[in-house]
This record gives C-alpha cells, structure tokens and sequence, in this order.
C-alpha cells in the first residue's frame, strides 16, 4: 500500500508477474506429469490403506522357469536363442508388465473389465480341461462312438460340374425367364454341345469345376447354390439355381463318394477324437457345478431368463 492507502503499483506488479509464472508453469508437460502421477498414486491410497502391507508385496521374483519360458518365447519368435543383452531386456519387459499388472490391481482397474473378466474365465476353462484324464477307452466303446459319429472322419464327397451363368444386372426381369428358355433347349439336344457359351452370360470365374469338394464350392458360390447342388442327380441338366452371383444351370458331371475308413485304419485318431470329447463333456460338468454353487439375481425383463445350471431368481 502507498503512504495515502492507495495500492502499491510495485505490488500490483510483483503479484501480475508470481501469476505469469504459474501460468507458464501450468503449461510445463512436466507438471503436467506431476501432478497424473500425483493423481495414480492417491488413487492408488484409497485402495490400499497404504503403510506397511504394500511394501511386503514390493518384491518381484522373476524364477529360473520364468527365465526358460521367456528364453523359449524368443526362440519361437525368432529362430534362435538370445543373447545375454537380449535376454536381459526381455526380463526388463517381464519386470515391468509385472509391476504395472500389480498397480493395476491394487488401483482396482481390473474391476468391470469385460476382456480381463473373459481371459480369467477361459483360464479357469483351460484349467478345468487340463486337470481331467478320461479313463482308458475298450476297442467296445470306441466302434460305438465311432458308428455313431462317421462324418467325423470321412473324407469329402468330391463333384465335377458344368454351369451356365445368366447375369441379373445385364437381363434385369427375364432372367429366370431367359434360363428356363436354355433349359429347354439343352433338354431337346440329343446330345449336350462341347461348348456351352452361347446359352448365357460371361462370369468371372471359371464355368467348369474338377473334383472340388462342398466346403470348396461353399467358398466360390455360397451355401445357397450348394444345398441345391447336392440334390440333382447327375448326368443332366437342372436350374434355374440361385447363388450370390445370380443365376445358374447346373450340369453334375461325377460325384465321386469318399468311402468310410475303416476303424482299424485310423483307431488312434478315433481315440484321439473321443478323448477330446470327454474332456470337454467332463470340463462342461464341472463347470456347471460351479455355477450351481451360485444364486444369480437377474433384474426384471421383458422376457424371462433362464440361467442353465444355476440357482437364478428374478
């Protein structure tokens, strides 16, 4: 203040000059940094009380097997062993998921994560499966299965055909008028042509097809075209049949049927294949206990909800 009690200007300009100060400092990344680490770590008290029970957990063991599991890792990846720089930071990176996986959850940041709940729920699933041994099978049960499950193990059916292609942007309302018109031409022929490309449209694939197995025609024409396929007999002509392309006559050529193996021939890979499925039977049962174990509480819905093997209420 000035001696008649008017303020000082010196004043005023030491107290505009403090305040440029924190304005600039404000903008500092620095401070920035500060004050988010300042943050994490009072988020961090509110969750773990502090004091001496957080600093018995402060210590990370990285084991020999660690050691080997992070060794092998780098091998797959690279095709050779690392060396002792290369090992060195391999373990820094371990070190340092570990301690930020532990801040995590003390911060409770793992709380509410649908991708941690998923990971942690398909772990206890791998567990599950890894602790079960089903019992030894007799050569008895194992043709019952097998008998009972043939397409497990059959090869696919192949089919060689013909087709010809009319195009729905190009013919627009007369397309299946303009094929069912081909398709009584070709049944009048005597005898089918060699070349089938005056009785429709250019397509962009191939118009025969060799010894090409269901899934493989799936790919090419979709399930639609497929489904139909399989049921026209062979040796003639048929349509009109409808694909994502547009619409097609089909000539079956030759379906040649894959015959069953016989058990004896692949008997490993059937006990293979059972033992997998009583794994997965026997793992499904456990889990279902655990979840019987619960009482779940949906809220009210529109329709009802039923949760399979537990003890739900709404």
């Amino acid at each position: 203040m000035g001696r008649d009690g008017s303020p000082s200007p010196f004043s005023s300009v030491r107290e505009f000059k403090l305040l440029d100060k924190f304005k600039k400092l404000a903008r500092e990344p620095l401070i920035h940094f500060l004050l988010i680490g300042a943050g994490i770590y009072g988020i961090y008290g509110l969750y773990t009380g502090g004091g001496e029970d957080g600093d018995s957990e402060r210590t990370v063991t990285v084991t020999s097997g660690e050691i080997q599991s992070l060794s092998d890792q780098w091998m797959r990846l690279w095709s050779r062993a690392p060396t002792n720089e290369e090992l060195a930071g391999v373990i820094r990176s371990h070190v340092r998921t570990q301690i930020l996986y532990r801040e995590a959850v003390a911060m409770g940041l793992d709380d509410g994560d649908t991708v941690i709940e998923r990971r942690l729920a398909q772990k206890v699933e791998f567990l599950a499966q890894s602790l079960i041994t089903p019992k030894e099978p007799s050569d008895e049960e194992l043709t019952i299965w097998y008998t009972a499950n043939p397409d497990r193990f059959k090869q696919p059916d192949l089919y060689t055909l013909t087709h010809i292609f009319f195009a729905p942007d190009k013919r627009e309302e007369t397309t299946l008028d303009d094929a069912k018109l081909a398709l009584d031409e070709l049944y009048a022929l005597d005898e089918l042509p060699p070349d089938y490309s005056g009785y429709g449209d250019r397509f962009m694939l191939r118009y025969y097809f060799e010894n090409r197995s269901e899934l493989e025609l799936r790919k090419l024409f979709g399930s639609g075209f497929v489904e139909q396929m399989v049921e026209l007999e062979p040796g003639g002509w048929h349509g009109p049949v409808l694909s994502g392309y547009g619409t097609h006559l089909v000539l079956v050529n030759d379906v040649m049927l894959a015959p069953q193996p016989a058990y004896e021939d692949i008997k490993e890979q059937i006990k293979e294949e059972w033992t997998a499925e009583q794994i997965t039977e026997l793992s499904e049962r456990f889990i279902e206990n655990l979840i019987s174990r619960y009482e779940v509480v949906v809220e009210e819905t529109e329709a009802p909800i039923t949760i399979p093997g537990s003890r739900a209420t709404q």
